[in-house]
């Protein structure tokens, strides 16, 4: 016997929780663009109204994703889509420290921005198609600290997603690539996944950083997701080991 739904979609029967569905759908709501960052949302008694279930569902299912940081309630206004601000990411996305334990911020210089064909690991990382023919953007960079360089910084982006990205914008968004995506793209980054591995410098990375040929580095690989788990960044970054080390801190518990 087929499960009965609510025609916003809602199974009142299923496995998930409604305040559960709320927050899929909302997501979902997101992804297809019905609220930008920065938009309000409906009230909770219109969204409550358009799913067909009580306020307290949705005001459990917005929680969810205001504790995700995705949602902001703002006091006496209501709920609005968040944003990155320009200084956001320095802070919560750098985990790199020198020998002394300093947090490094860097700035960014582009060193080039091209259009190609994604390779078989960028397919893979960014879910794209595996035909050897899907367009990316390529951004090369240097992170500079201080007046030195201390990484090297490569990105691939989906260019069916970042068509409206300039080298200028980027070069505007020295604190924050991510308010770019947001502002020039509407390609809102909610959440990144990073591997740190061991490796020895190529003779393009010793050049970069003014280090021997395999010298010891740190590759860190980072990838960035929008609403419902889609892959939108690849990143590589590699610093001098014998400078540099990744440090994060966990909450109390």
């Amino acid at each position: 016997m087929p499960q009965k739904q609510h025609s916003t979609g809602l199974d009142v029967s299923g496995p998930d929780p409604l305040y559960k569905q709320v927050e899929q759908r909302i997501l979902q709501c997101l992804a297809e663009g019905e609220w930008k960052p920065g938009e309000q949302l409906p009230t909770e008694n219109q969204l409550a109204e358009r799913f067909g279930v009580a306020v307290f569902t949705i005001r459990a299912g917005i929680g969810e994703l205001v504790a995700s940081n995705i949602l902001v309630r703002k006091q006496g206004k209501g709920t609005f889509v968040a944003r990155h601000s320009r200084l956001r990411q320095r802070y919560q996305f750098s985990h790199i420290h020198d020998k002394n334990g300093r947090q490094i911020l860097p700035g960014r210089e582009l060193l080039s921005f091209v259009k190609d064909v994604a390779t078989p690991e960028e397919s893979a990382r960014l879910a794209l198609p595996s035909d050897g023919k899907t367009p990316v953007f390529r951004l090369s960079m240097i992170s500079i600290d201080e007046e030195k360089t201390v990484a090297t910084l490569d990105i691939t982006l989906p260019a069916r997603l970042f068509s409206k990205l300039t080298a200028s914008a980027i070069r505007n968004a020295q604190e924050n690539l991510y308010a770019a995506y947001q502002d020039e793209c509407g390609i809102n980054v909610i959440r990144i996944e990073e591997h740190i591995h061991a490796a020895l410098a190529t003779p393009a990375d010793a050049k970069a950083l003014k280090i021997r040929n395999n010298s010891p580095v740190l590759r860190v690989e980072r990838t960035a997701y929008t609403y419902r788990n889609a892959p939108v960044e690849f990143r590589t970054r590699i610093f001098d080991a014998t400078k540099y080390h990744y440090r994060t801190i966990e909450g109390s518990i």
